[in-house]
């Protein structure tokens, strides 16, 4: 298998876990346990790297850069919030008093003015601070779907 040819079974994926089954995939058969050879399998590996360094283009157009879908994955499954990317940042908002420690871990910061949680890096302090509608106008928004927690209703 040539090294085209491994990414071309990469081609259309639309995420990490996407991308991990394909790997594995190949994996178990460019191997050299396997039957495959040490050349295939770092071939393998090399386009792997590079797709996960330098992010995946997903199919609607959108970009995530993989740091962005892990930590997205590891907040995903809490209820009651909600995870906008703006940019290059991930906005937390909702119920987040109770996974706030867990927020911390995984380096969020509060944004007291906008009393959000926010993911990214912030090259430098504005002087003039932008509301959340000005700064989604200008680097777009997507809302990431979590779970919620179904309210009853007597």
């Amino acid at each position: 298998m040539t090294h085209s040819q491994i990414e071309e079974q990469f081609k259309g994926i639309e995420g990490i876990n996407e991308a991990k089954k394909i790997y594995k995939d190949l994996a178990k058969k460019l191997h050299p346990d396997v039957g495959g050879t040490d050349e295939m399998f770092k071939l393998l590996n090399q386009v792997y790297n590079h797709i996960l360094e330098h992010g995946l283009n997903f199919l609607n157009d959108s970009e995530f850069d993989v740091e962005l879908e892990k930590v997205i994955s590891k907040i995903l499954h809490f209820e009651n919030i909600i995870i906008e990317v703006v940019g290059s940042w991930i906005w937390l908002s909702g119920d987040t008093k109770g996974i706030k420690e867990t927020l911390k871990e995984l380096n969020f910061k509060w944004a007291s003015k906008k009393k959000m949680w926010y993911y990214g890096e912030m090259k430098s302090r504005n002087p003039q601070q932008k509301s959340m509608d000005d700064i989604k106008a200008k680097y777009g928004c997507q809302e990431v779907k979590t779970k919620q927690r179904n309210k009853l209703t007597a």
